[in-house]
């Protein structure tokens, strides 16, 4: 079985003797299914918003419309499985269903009937793997975004930036001014720290000797009350 959990599948069929048969095969599998059995779209619309199927048998003719009315293209962009159930002649109508968004056809006959607990097995394994393939495309459609604004950063470093001469901040494309920390941070995964090069540790510190240890250098309250930059 595909699921431990009871397989919800809901049929549109408005031939009673047809849908009894599809219900009578499941049985004679013992096969751990809930079965709801709608005679038109119209119903079939408001079962399936009451509660979504794990796979949805559709008549292909139904009083009120056609099959290809309730179907999603590419299938596994609807939330369920269709397996289109067509009469013997329709084959082709069943062919176009198919390229409508239905995941399958079958034919019905007797020995569809009672092969429909199969049928249906099979289908639930064919839309698990879509569901896969599905997520898998769109993980890469995601990581493609992802290089691809990675890459723009990049670009973005990798111009000509304006500088201004005097106080060094950089302007961007939108025409802000800001310090070139700031800008870069903005652009990349770069995270700044702080401290002072030797040059400024004399020019705010005469008195601090950058050979001392890191202990030594700690600049005490009153050097960083009289420094803001500290």
């Amino acid at each position: 079985m595909i699921k431990t959990a009871p397989i919800f599948i809901l049929v549109a069929e408005d031939d009673a003797a047809h849908a009894t048969a599809i219900e009578r095969a499941f049985e004679a599998e013992h096969m751990l299914v809930g079965i709801q059995v709608v005679g038109s779209l119209r119903e079939f619309r408001v079962a399936a918003a009451a509660r979504v199927p794990d796979l949805a048998l559709v008549d292909l003719n139904l009083p009120d419309g056609r099959a290809v009315e309730v179907l999603a293209s590419p299938p596994e962009s609807g939330q369920f499985p269709v397996l289109i159930m067509t009469s013997q002649g329709s084959e082709q109508a069943a062919v176009q269903a198919i390229k409508a968004g239905a995941l399958d056809y079958t034919v019905k006959s007797p020995e569809a009937f009672a092969a429909m607990p199969q049928t249906v097995e099979r289908a639930l394994r064919e839309w698990k793997l879509l569901q896969a393939h599905r997520n898998a495309v769109e993980a890469l459609r995601q990581k493609n975004t992802e290089l691809q604004e990675a890459l723009a950063k990049v670009k973005a470093l990798s111009g000509l930036l304006p500088i201004c001469a005097g106080c060094k901040q950089i302007r961007d494309d939108k025409g802000y001014w800001s310090q070139v920390e700031n800008y870069i941070q903005a652009h990349s995964d770069v995270t700044f720290t702080h401290g002072l090069c030797p040059k400024c540790a004399q020019k705010y510190f005469p008195g601090l000797d950058c050979n001392e240890s890191d202990e030594e250098q700690i600049p005490d309250a009153e050097q960083r009350k009289s420094n803001p930059i500290l």
